[in-house]
């Protein structure tokens, strides 16, 4: 088919060795400063072991918001371990620490090893001076004083694998004294550090994981004992056989405890009662209080540790953990959780990059706000709050209607999985090539450009909202058309007139705007619709990268809009594989002095729409350089009905140039409107 036959009728149309992860971020005091959340406050002081709420009907995370001052002071205190182990001034917990317990036995030898070398072996070294065990990091969070007595409770957010070992070392110890003549102070004293005691009060143990984390080292903590009647009780610790339903911190728990017991047990007596007396008296930590979590945070992250915990892990606890409030719902929702962040596959997993992106982009949607690098587990923490106040569920419930859906349609998205979407069944087949079309184009275009990523939010909204999944009624396919439009004009208004990042973000909102409006008012201003035209036909996409693949995006555009017109079907992305220049960049050959002998009209056209063609098979740099008459050949035998249109062509001058840029921007004005 004469395809160039078509044009005339589109043209007149018109640091330290034992480093820890950190725990999310809980709840910034700073929230309830935030203008968003001026319904939900903060009811009024309680007692330690009640809620702000006082039974009122507000979300049950109304309470976690802190004091209003915006003052903050971090305390950092040399403590010796004996004092951290002491009583109940320091407890710990991390039940809302996304990371598990991870240390092997290879870092539980090590710690033993130094510190067994230091206080009771052969090393010139020994008993020379204090161990320092590095920093950990502790948030204040809340204590029951009325069960529980005097002290304090501490969230972990960095050194919990050292602290849960260090109450393995001290429980190995413990058990290898239990049945030992004349040990039994002994015993009771590792037994009121692990478990503090407290008359009239209820028992506490010294850290605490997250529950299905916490049976062995609550067991070997408490102590668990069994006695068979032969006055020689143990650890009621699972065999073997019962090890495969444990959970792997379980398993790493129960196996470094046992490690441990077998390696103190090695030593003499007088050896275990130096290594306790080493670690009590001479081992310190240095401990970090923050007001915040989000000041605890920035100091591990400045430390360089936790550097593979991104804020989406953050987020995750928050949701997970934080904000969903029934203990079985907290762990369906992890889990559910680390399956959709899994490595990327058939069965629903879409990676934690997709997680998170999704998350970035549903959030600036919903707060019509850009989010900074800093900002980010303070934003996602934000919109999470103001989608469950709006809607009056947990977190479990905006998992499955905000996370989960979000990244499963931005995975297909990125992926080119349109025919996932279930607007992709529908009859009208024309009108769904289209949308698939615009949705090539758009993602071709943020892959690759960087000023069109905010887009991105958009389409994710459109492609929502097309499964009627945020709430709304399935938008129909002609209005999925329409939006879809717009997101395209916008892209190349972004590509082409330069936009701040402010601008486009504001851009987007605007679209936004209209869409939750349901306005039809999406158009350029006259203005704009002028300076974009203008734009399009003088841009030298062919003089950078981004301009080469912005050039690949859109002759890819109009190819296919010539195809879908013509009622033929598109083809597959994968058949846009280059961009080339008719009138190559260097012109030395003789074809082309012959033809281009002003270097001032070369200069000018060159880079030019027009002077650029889509290929379906990349070509080297000398077949590029070749003069137009041995061009033709590869153009004739092209897939894309553009680049075989040249083959009408008798010779490539500055005449034909601007025949083909004419036949570009008629296509580019009938495609958009402009």
């Amino acid at each position: 088919m004469g395809y160039r036959l078509l044009i005339p009728a589109y043209v007149g149309v018109c640091l330290a060795r034992y480093t820890d992860g950190f725990s999310f971020n809980p709840l910034p005091s700073r929230v309830q400063h935030r203008p968003a959340f001026s319904k939900t406050r903060t009811l009024g002081k309680t007692d330690d072991s009640e809620t702000a709420s006082g039974g009122l009907d507000v979300p049950f995370f109304a309470s976690f918001s802190a004091s209003g001052d915006l003052s903050t002071t971090t305390v950092t205190t040399r403590v010796p371990l004996g004092t951290l182990f002491d009583s109940r001034d320091y407890i710990f917990c991390t039940a809302t620490n996304v990371r598990g317990y991870e240390w092997t036995l290879k870092e539980t030898d090590q710690l033993f090893d130094d510190l067994s070398d230091v206080a009771v072996g052969a090393s010139p070294n020994a008993h020379k001076g204090d161990y320092e065990l590095s920093q950990i990091v502790l948030v204040p969070t809340e204590w029951d004083r009325t069960l529980y007595g005097i002290g304090h409770r501490y969230d972990v957010h960095d050194g919990q694998q050292r602290l849960v070992t260090l109450c393995l070392l001290l429980g190995a110890l413990r058990e290898s004294f239990r049945n030992e003549s004349g040990m039994a102070a002994t015993v009771e004293e590792l037994t009121s550090m692990l478990n503090p005691p407290k008359v009239r009060k209820e028992p506490v143990l010294r850290i605490a994981l997250r529950k299905r984390d916490n049976d062995i080292l609550s067991r070997i903590l408490l102590p668990d004992l069994i006695d068979d009647g032969d006055n020689t009780p143990y650890l009621n610790l699972p065999h073997a056989k019962e090890c495969k339903v444990l959970t792997l911190a379980n398993k790493r728990i129960l196996e470094n405890f046992n490690r441990l017991l077998s390696r103190a047990t090695d030593l003499t007596k007088e050896a275990r009662l130096k290594l306790l007396d080493y670690l009590v008296e001479h081992v310190y930590l240095l401990v970090c209080v923050p007001e915040t979590a989000m000041i605890a945070r920035n100091i591990v992250m400045s430390q360089g540790k936790g550097m593979d915990n991104e804020p989406i892990d953050d987020f995750k606890g928050l949701v997970c953990f934080r904000y969903t409030s029934k203990e079985d719902d907290m762990y369906s929702t992890f889990d559910k959780w680390d399956e959709l962040a899994g490595l990327p596959d058939d069965n629903a997993a879409v990676g934690r990059d997709i997680v998170a992106s999704a998350c970035l982009l549903r959030a600036a949607a919903d707060l019509r706000s850009k989010i900074r690098r800093n900002d980010e587990v303070f934003a996602l923490e934000n919109w999470l709050r103001q989608d469950l106040i709006q809607n009056g569920y947990e977190g479990k419930e905006f998992f499955q209607k905000q996370v989960q859906p979000a990244s499963l349609a931005l995975k297909r998205f990125r992926d080119g999985s349109y025919d996932s979407f279930s607007w992709s069944n529908n009859s009208n087949g024309k009108l769904r090539d289209t949308i698939t079309m615009r949705l090539r184009f758009l993602r071709r275009l943020t892959a690759n450009i960087a000023s069109t990523k905010e887009l991105e939010m958009l389409i994710l909204e459109l492609l929502l909202r097309g499964g009627g999944t945020q709430g709304h009624k399935a938008l129909s396919l002609k209005h999925l058309d329409e939006y879809l439009h717009t997101v395209e004009v916008a892209a190349l208004w972004m590509i082409t007139d330069g936009p701040s990042p402010v601008q486009r973000y504001q851009r987007c909102f605007d679209i936004l705007d209209a869409i939750n409006d349901e306005s039809e008012d999406l158009k350029l201003s006259e203005e704009e619709n002028s300076n974009l035209k203008n734009e399009l036909v003088s841009f030298e996409f062919g003089a950078t990268a981004t301009g080469k693949k912005t050039a690949l995006a859109l002759l890819e555009r109009l190819n296919s809009f010539v195809l879908i017109d013509s009622g033929l079907e598109t083809l597959p992305e994968s058949s846009a594989k280059q961009v080339e220049h008719i009138l190559p960049a260097n012109t030395s050959g003789k074809y082309w002095k012959e033809h281009w002998p002003s270097e001032n009209d070369k200069d000018e056209w060159t880079h030019r729409l027009g002077n650029m063609v889509l290929l379906s098979q990349k070509a080297t740099v000398t077949k590029m350089r070749k003069g137009f008459t041995d061009k033709l050949q590869r153009y004739e035998a092209e897939v894309w009905p553009l680049t075989r249109g040249l083959s009408k062509v008798n010779a490539w001058d500055k005449e034909a140039l601007l025949e083909q840029q004419q036949l570009y921007n008629g296509l580019i004005f009938m495609a958009w409107g402009l």
